[in-house]
């Protein structure tokens, strides 16, 4: 078959059945990562689930015809020496997706929490997943236990169907990627970033933490005259740099990557990473590298007792970190021990501290 008439094919086929259409516009954006299984599951999400095995049918025709073929690793691709004229082909069929950001106003608007937390782990995470992860098992996971397994479904066919996201796999890649330009997925992480550091902001811990690590710190830049005195005669230090030495805390401000509110605190000559949050994945208290660290959220996550399953493939391993998981007045996890760690743990009225 030439080149043109293949072109004559795709195009006559097309014409005659929009679904074909919407099949090859998915083994066009999904460049490999088509299975059987990822093109039916963005199909029935874009026409209905009670069109599966009609999609499936029309895989088998379209296989029939060669118009397309099974490749190495199961996947859906043109015939060999036709990838071009597929590839012109299929583009003219796309329409141009919807816009995130308005979906996300939309969410926030509602108060839709579970759909404005799947756009926040998709913004946070590559495609191509971390090691001994493929990026929608994590996003998968912490839906399901942040939610239910039939709310991230349904919010899953949900961004498909909105024309914003599609779901790709092949072999050990597994991903649900965003169908935006860059420059829209930039303004849609800008919005979810300012509408994310307005409710930590207004949490009661976030301020009550603030006033008490401010006394905190002043408390240990006290000391005694003679002492500072002295040390200031030794150093040739000025005294904002000796009170600096005492203690320091650089307040709480927004991490663009992680989405949430994180502090860096120095006293009597220990150092604690603070991190407040909502909810805390998989991904946030593997990916975070800065330690020792503290992440104070609000509800123990339901992974709590399988850290080391969490952390698998990471670096530096979970022995190698110093990690706490903190919720106010209930209870705190730590796998390190610390003056500095306790001290604040005890102002968030907790009384007790487990082992993980």
């Amino acid at each position: 078959m030439t080149p043109e008439e293949y072109r004559n094919l795709v195009l006559s086929i097309a014409e005659r059945n929009e679904d074909v259409e919407v099949l090859l516009k998915l083994v066009y954006l999904l460049e490999g990562c088509s299975s059987e299984e990822a093109l039916t599951k963005n199909f029935t999400a874009l026409r209905g689930k009670e069109r599966e095995k009609e999609c499936k049918e029309l895989l088998k025709s379209l296989r029939r015809k060669r118009v397309l073929i099974i490749g190495p690793y199961d996947e859906y691709i043109c015939p060999a020496g036709h990838e071009k004229v597929f590839a012109d082909t299929a583009a003219s069929f796309l329409q141009g997706p919807h816009d995130l950001s308005k979906y996300i106003e939309k969410a926030v608007k509602e108060g839709n929490e579970a759909a404005i937390k799947m756009i926040e782990l998709l913004l946070k995470m590559s495609i191509q997943g971390i090691t001994g992860f493929t990026q929608y098992e994590i996003i998968k996971n912490d839906m399901c236990d942040m939610f239910s397994p039939s709310v991230f479904r349904s919010v899953e066919e949900e961004v498909i169907r909105e024309n914003l996201c599609i779901y790709g796999k092949k072999r050990r890649r597994e991903f649900l990627g965003l169908y935006q330009s860059e420059g829209k997925i930039e303004a849609a992480k800008e919005r979810v970033r300012a509408w994310r550091a307005e409710k930590l902001a207004a949490m009661p811990v976030t301020k009550m933490l603030e006033e008490w690590i401010g006394e905190l710190v002043e408390e240990a830049k006290k000391g005694t005259e003679e002492r500072r005195a002295g040390l200031a005669e030794w150093t040739k230090f000025t005294q904002e740099e000796i009170d600096a030495i005492e203690g320091h805390f650089s307040g709480f401000a927004m991490d663009d990557g992680f989405l949430f509110l994180t502090g860096d605190m120095y006293v009597r000559r220990e150092t604690l990473h603070l991190v407040v949050t909502d909810s805390l994945s998989r991904y946030d208290v593997r990916e975070w590298r800065d330690q020792p660290v503290v992440f104070v959220t609000e509800e123990i996550p339901s992974w709590i007792g399988k850290m080391e399953a969490v952390f698998t493939g990471a670096y530096p391993e979970l022995s190698k970190r110093k990690v706490s998981i903190a919720v106010p007045n209930k209870v705190a996890y730590s796998n390190f021990k610390q003056k500095l760690l306790y001290d604040v743990i005890d102002r968030l009225g907790i009384s007790e501290v487990l082992e993980f």
